[in-house]
């Protein structure tokens, strides 16, 4: 039984890295980074890694956060709620720091094969006046 879902999530990863290789995908991901000035990633469901990390539209804030260890744990645990929430359409979730992400089911049929994770994004206007 082990080796039957083992088999199952690692062809749902490689479905999730072949759409990600496709010239479709990568140009949405392009248009929509470029015309929103937002990162967006295509994930597996089993995914337990920062989805922006590194990506040229990462938010700063949020890429200083990635470097410390707990700030980073603080961060995968918003991607776990949004994946345990976005099963059948589109949840948002607000960290700790007031940041919003937004992650999108993706379905083959009947089963759910990953998300498409975007935000990193204040939904009302800070004040950055200094203190």
């Amino acid at each position: 039984m082990f080796w039957v879902k083992r088999k199952k999530t690692t062809m749902t990863k490689h479905l999730i890295e072949a759409l990600k290789g496709s010239k479709i995908y990568q140009d949405y991901e392009h248009a929509f980074s470029e015309s929103t000035g937002l990162p967006v990633a295509l994930r597996s469901v089993d995914s337990w890694q920062l989805p922006h990390h590194g990506q040229r539209f990462e938010n700063p804030f949020c890429a200083m956060l990635a470097q410390k260890s707990h700030a980073c744990a603080a961060c995968l645990q918003v991607q776990q709620k949004l994946s345990e929430t976005a099963t059948h359409e589109p949840q948002t979730v607000t960290c700790q720091a007031g940041l919003t992400d937004i992650a999108i089911p993706v379905r083959m049929g009947e089963k759910l094969v990953g998300f498409l994770i975007t935000g990193q994004v204040f939904l009302q206007k800070t004040d950055r006046s200094p203190v």
